[in-house]
């Protein structure tokens, strides 16, 4: 039997699923941050559940931001970026929105994905088909001190 829904879960806390972050992995290495995660989701040693917005970002970031409003998670990526870290967000397809022609394009590599992602929920079991694809930015950061 289903566990009931808790109260105050919306989509902006699906997670992430394994599959994607080793994919993620492979390229980029082990992540050193998750700053905007639950406990049970968090794809890094170090992450945060709240306060990710002011607290440092550091190395390699894995960012699944709120999809309700990626906007002052991708603010966070860009001065992450210009302080050497690389941020590896999942972004809602929104080619369309002002965050995205302002916070992503210009700042970041956009890789699109074939198929839905398919996020896991409060039980840890797959949701349906989401509303919009997924892509991933990526935030390169240059290492200080290190030629280009």
């Amino acid at each position: 039997m289903a566990c009931e829904r808790p109260e105050g879960w919306s989509s902006d806390k699906w997670a992430t699923p394994v599959y994607l972050v080793r994919d993620l992995e492979a390229e980029f290495g082990p992540f050193d941050l998750d700053p905007c995660c639950e406990e049970h989701t968090a794809k890094a040693a170090t992450f945060y559940t709240e306060g990710g917005l002011e607290r440092p970002w550091f190395g390699r970031v894995f960012l699944n931001p709120p999809y309700s409003d990626p906007r002052p998670w991708l603010d966070k990526a860009i001065a992450a970026k210009s302080e050497g870290c690389t941020v590896v967000a999942l972004l809602p397809a929104c080619t369309d929105t002002r965050w995205f022609h302002e916070a992503v394009i210009g700042h970041a590599e956009v890789r699109f994905l074939r198929g839905r992602v398919k996020w896991l929920g409060w039980e840890g079991t797959p949701i349906g088909s989401p509303k919009s694809p997924t892509i991933i930015a990526i935030y390169h950061g240059k290492r200080v001190g290190v030629p280009a």
